[in-house]
């Protein structure tokens, strides 16, 4: 059951997650290799507004995508019922 959930997430959400995973990634380099809090804070801050900004256009995106298909859809119809 859970296993399906995050099947379903990840099939969702694959360039978010994949974004996440680069995120961290980088986040934990700066940990690993950068020694002062300060400079820490300063590197890792852009990192993850730079995750929340392609979230927000990924999302937007995918909104816009089901819209347009929903209107393709209607038009599609309509053409055949005014066909027939």
């Amino acid at each position: 059951m859970i296993v399906s959930m995050w099947k379903k997430i990840y099939s969702e959400n694959k360039a978010i997650v994949w974004a996440g995973v680069a995120a961290i990634v980088g986040i934990v380099a700066v940990l690993v290799k950068v020694p002062d809090e300060v400079t820490r804070f300063t590197l890792i801050m852009p990192i993850f507004a730079g995750f929340i900004l392609f979230s927000i256009l990924m999302t937007a995106d995918e909104e816009l995508e089901e819209e347009t298909e929903g209107q393709i859809s209607k038009t599609k119809s309509s053409k055949k019922s005014s066909k027939k």
